[in-house]
């Protein structure tokens, strides 16, 4: 990245700010906070706007045949934007007003229609308190004589009772019924009018819902004023002559800026960076690696300006990881099959991405024979010639080896973090402290054998945490005082072999979770289907077949859950803890103009087109 400083005269600002926008290579830093509430109002409009497209977008599907209706038409979309608001806003609280009145309604239909209010206030007046009561049979039923009680015929599962007191205070230790507020008629009445009011205002959401994509261009029109705005108020003022800017562009785009500086006479200073904590994360991966992209805007995560990009190693760590911890080619056929039926909705990354994780499940599940949890597939002659007894998930005691298999993936993994870090730091001495690390890595896989699967270290696996300590201790910190890097480097050594070993040990979670979702999926195979489908009737495999949709489709929430949390837990802080990558970027996010009605005046204040 390259930092600019742009100047430009009062009097040409708004062009200038016009001419950026569309550009759209700057990102712009602002340097005067100060602002008259312009950019409040614009970020309103903004929200509003938004607003108002989510409500008619929930209107599209249910438009119908409105030729008779009466037509609302506006003659600038803001004007729209209120209004559909405004109706939005009368159509909640009418829904909430209509539920209070169904409610009230219900109880009439519990103590019977006839009942007036106004009588029971009567009878207080007289001394006679009336206490109402909806209780369960068993409740109603254990009540003594202690009290004078009516009860009336069930209804929906409870016992309408009547507590009559003489006195005020009489009361049962039990929820009472409130009484409503209005009269049978006068809610039946309200009701039908609410109704009546809902369905204009449902009419009149489905008749604008057509406005859409004028309100959608309109948005983005909103967008680029808000960025014009907050471009200008971001400016530096000089005796309200000259205007200035601080911005960052991408090397490749520098020839672009020049010429357009060139043409507009703006004055500019191109230089590097000054303070790399500043500056925004500009990543351009080639297509194959730019598929984990999806992944990464999920987290919202970006490597900071001099740290190492991980995209690469994250998406082919990525895509182990998700094979072993869903583990059935099953599963992976149905994210294989379901992405295809969706892959219009899908983006480009997002599809490939998929595919490429569904692959890897496929042929993780097919060498460990896994096939929606059935052992009786994963013994057909084919299928079961494909399978690697070592990592079989039926059949064979192999729990020993999947550990060692985690455990070793954990090694290689970390390995390859310090040895990216060792031809980051060639020119250093650091590299050789990065050498100490992998010697220490393997140490560390060497004593997590040990003591976890008693397999014995050999003799020279001892001189692994030697000389790697060494190196650690000698190069980890670059100062002039040798012997106090050395000493801070001892400091806090034991704590990193401790980290280092639990980050080993962490691996082991993806033969744990694998394991148990291929186990849960066969125990809903063996309850749904003890003894298979011999003899079962019709009804009854209709029955299996739904059980066993909603039991592994339960599974594989999990399983994607495990991936979320355990898949991305190993790259974004195990992995990237040993490669020193601590995620403080802020990403590249350019000024630039997104309105087809980009020819327009500046948001400085003149008007800007709006239909």
């Amino acid at each position: 990245m390259k930092e600019i400083l742009l100047f430009t005269t009062a009097r040409t600002v708004d062009d200038t700010i016009l001419q950026l926008g569309k550009l759209g290579v700057v990102d712009i830093k602002e340097i005067n906070q100060l602002g008259n509430g312009t950019l409040e109002r614009r970020m309103e409009a903004v929200e509003r706007t938004e607003s108002a497209i989510a409500v008619l977008n929930d209107y599209v599907k249910k438009k119908n045949d409105t030729a008779d209706r009466k037509k609302y038409s506006a003659n600038d979309p803001k004007q729209l934007v209120e209004r559909v608001l405004q109706t939005e806003d009368i159509r909640q609280k009418g829904q909430e007003t209509l539920e209070d009145l169904r409610q009230q309604r219900t109880w009439y239909e519990t103590w019977g229609t006839k009942v007036r209010v106004r009588d029971i206030a009567f009878l207080e007046k007289k001394g006679i308190f009336l206490r109402l009561y909806l209780l369960d049979k068993s409740v109603a039923a254990s009540l003594g004589q202690k009290h004078t009680l009516i009860k009336l015929p069930e209804r929906n599962g409870k016992v309408p009772t009547v507590l009559i007191a003489r006195n005020e205070s009489e009361k049962l230790n039990l929820k009472e019924e409130s009484l409503p507020k209005l009269s049978f008629e006068d809610i039946k009445q309200q009701i039908d009018r609410k109704e009546r009011q809902l369905a204009e205002v449902e009419h009149f959401l489905e008749d604008q819902a057509e406005n859409i994509a004028w309100l959608d261009d309109y948005y983005l029109l909103l967008k680029d004023r808000l960025g014009m705005q907050q471009a200008f108020e971001g400016m530096g003022d000089i005796e309200g002559k000259l205007k200035y800017l601080k911005g960052y562009i991408p090397c490749t785009t520098v020839d672009d800026f020049v010429a357009v500086a060139e043409s507009n006479h703006w004055g500019y200073h191109i230089a590097d960076p000054e303070k790399p904590e500043d500056v925004p994360v500009y990543i351009k991966n080639p297509k194959w690696i730019g598929i984990i992209n999806p992944v990464m805007k999920f987290i919202d995560i970006v490597p900071g300006y001099k740290e190492v990009d991980v995209s690469i190693y994250f998406l082919v760590a990525f895509a182990l990881f998700f094979a072993m911890l869903v583990g059935d080619a099953g599963y992976g056929l149905i994210f294989l099959l379901v992405t295809f039926l969706l892959r219009k909705k899908l983006t480009g990354q997002m599809q490939i991405l998929i595919y490429v994780l569904s692959g890897a499940t496929i042929i993780w599940g097919v060498l460990s024979g896994t096939y929606f949890g059935s052992e009786q597939l994963a013994a057909l002659p084919f299928l079961n010639d494909l399978i690697i007894p070592e990592i079989a998930s039926f059949g064979v005691d192999n729990i020993s080896f999947m550990m060692h298999l985690s455990f070793l993936i954990g090694a290689v993994h970390l390995t390859i973090a310090h040895g990216i870090r060792v031809f980051q730091f060639i020119n250093s001495i650091k590299a050789l402290s990065e050498v100490g690390w992998i010697g220490l890595v393997w140490g560390l896989f060497l004593i997590t054998e040990q003591l976890v699967l008693g397999k014995p270290m050999p003799d020279w696996g001892i001189w692994l945490f030697v000389g790697g300590a060494i190196l650690v201790a000698l190069f980890s910190v670059e100062s002039k005082n040798f012997f106090k890097s050395m000493g801070v480097s001892l400091a806090n050594l034991p704590l990193s072999l401790i980290s280092g070993f639990s980050d080993i040990v962490s691996y082991v979670r993806l033969f744990a979770v694998g394991m148990a979702t291929a186990a849960v999926a066969a125990s809903f195979n063996n309850m749904i289907l003890p003894e298979g489908t011999a003899g079962m009737g019709i009804i009854n495999l209709i029955m299996a077949a739904i059980a066993l949709l909603l039991g592994h489709g339960l599974n594989i929430a999990l399983a994607l859950m495990a991936v979320m949390v355990h898949g991305i837990r190993l790259n974004m802080l195990e992995f990237a803890g040993h490669l020193g990558v601590q995620f403080s970027g802020e990403a590249y996010k350019p000024f630039k103009l997104i309105s087809p009605e980009n020819g327009q005046k500046n948001s400085t204040g003149t008007s800007v087109s709006t239909g």
